[in-house]
């Protein structure tokens, strides 16, 4: 694992012990990694969070892939038992690799 992965994944676990935030990690999607937020259903994701995640250089999912059209940059939806919120790591942005098996 690289230290950029066990400091995002560090920071994941600090955040999952603050009020108002059910679940962090981080996931791959081809060449970037995201770092997801899960918060209770009746919230929305607090802005002392949102600033922690920048000074990391973890930003809004939409705006980096320039997605119009929701109301939050960062929103992935409602669930049953909370809301998702997901960022993309430009610091290390492009640096994964994905595979595609035929």
């Amino acid at each position: 694992m690289s230290d950029r992965a066990g400091d995002l994944r560090t920071l994941a676990d600090r955040l999952t012990d603050r009020e108002g935030v059910t679940d962090a990690w981080t996931a791959k999607s081809f060449s970037d990694r995201l770092f997801v937020v899960e918060v209770p259903p009746e919230s929305t994701l607090s802005g002392d969070v949102r600033d922690r995640l920048h000074d990391h250089g973890l930003r809004e999912a939409d705006e980096v892939y320039d997605i119009e059209g929701a109301d939050d940059a960062d929103f992935a939806g409602e669930l049953t038992d909370g809301r998702r919120y997901r960022f993309v790591d430009v610091r290390s942005r492009g640096e994964l690799q994905s595979y595609v098996v035929e």
